[in-house]
């Protein structure tokens, strides 16, 4: 009867720790499932967070695509400025081609109008000499006529009256003779002004000539200044696109790997902790067949069974144990590894 006794309180205090075991359990389960749900809970949130950095990405690829385009569009622009750089080069060198032709001519005129004043003054000097040359003559055939006629005054009046004839007929003469000298200085002077006229109204074609060339030539330099200013300012622009384009770039493949980085990383961690809570989920579910096992050996006791053998599955390996019946009732006797 004592051994009976021994037997039962045992047994009683074997359901009181089983009682406390499946109390222990259903609390580390509560847990376990409390903390699947935070982890979901997070799970969520960084779901929600790859999304917005998605989103982010989408926004920088799209920033990219703008610079890109005003990039593009840059480039237009210093491929255009270039061509008409060169344009205003080319027509620089020509207005620089006209210029030189126009002082050329200018320098032929200047002296072929030396030549006409050195050929007037020539002309003018023989017209003044034949002049004096003519007015001298005379003045010796009027004074050798007089002379003869002071010298032939007996004569008689028919000579006189021929010698006064001859008189007048060499007056007349050297009235003939100052009056072509009259002329011929006239038309000599009138074509030495049509001509010195018309020399200075050439040289007054070229000045104009010369000075629209010179106001199409600055022109020409101020557009190539400006031309060059434009230049240099989209050369900055196009350094400073590249250079945030490049920065953007950076900025994108930076994001691109905080993102994978966080894609792994959560990734990971979601597995390990998805591994971690269903290995703690089939540890507590075996520990619990565990349990159910012993209440079945005492329900086998109270059925009357005179040996059991129970096998366990759990995740670590398997075990088995054996229970004995004695005269009280079945004695748990141990595991079976």
């Amino acid at each position: 009867m004592e051994l009976h006794g021994v037997h039962k309180t045992f047994h009683y205090n074997h359901l009181g720790e089983e009682r406390n075991q499946m109390l222990n359990l259903n609390r580390r389960l509560e847990a376990y499932l409390s903390r699947v749900k935070v982890l979901e809970e997070e799970n969520g949130l960084l779901t929600k967070e790859i999304k917005v950095l998605r989103c982010n990405n989408q926004g920088a690829v799209t920033r990219k695509k703008v610079l890109e385009e005003e990039l593009r569009q840059v480039r237009l622009e210093m491929d255009a400025a270039w061509r008409d750089r060169a344009d205003t080069e080319l027509e620089v060198s020509r207005l620089t081609e006209e210029l030189q032709a126009l002082d050329l001519q200018r320098q032929r005129e200047v002296q072929e109008e030396q030549r006409a004043q050195i050929w007037l003054r020539e002309k003018v000097n023989q017209l003044e000499h034949e002049m004096k040359h003519r007015i001298q003559t005379h003045q010796e055939d009027v004074a050798h006529l007089e002379t003869t006629l002071t010298h032939s005054r007996p004569i008689m009046l028919p000579t006189m009256v021929q010698r006064d004839n001859q008189k007048g007929t060499l007056l007349q003469l050297g009235e003939e003779y100052s009056q072509k000298a009259t002329r011929a200085w006239q038309e000599a002077a009138e074509a030495y002004e049509g001509q010195l006229a018309s020399l200075e109204e050439s040289l007054h074609q070229v000045r104009i000539h010369i000075t629209q060339a010179s106001q199409e030539k600055g022109e020409s330099q101020l557009k190539l200044q400006c031309l060059k200013k434009e230049i240099a300012s989209a050369q900055n622009i196009k350094l400073h696109l590249e250079k945030t384009v490049t920065q953007q770039g950076q900025k994108y493949n930076q994001g691109i790997h905080i993102v994978l980085y966080h894609v792994n990383y959560m990734s990971a961690q979601d597995f390990k902790d998805t591994f971690l809570a269903n290995d703690q989920c089939i540890y507590v579910v075996c520990h619990m067949s565990h349990l159910m096992a012993l209440r079945c050996i005492s329900g086998f006791v109270h059925c009357g069974l005179s040996s059991l053998s129970v096998r366990i599955q759990y995740s670590d390996g398997t075990k088995t144990f054996d229970c004995e019946r004695d005269e009280g009732g079945y004695i748990f006797i141990g595991w079976i590894c």
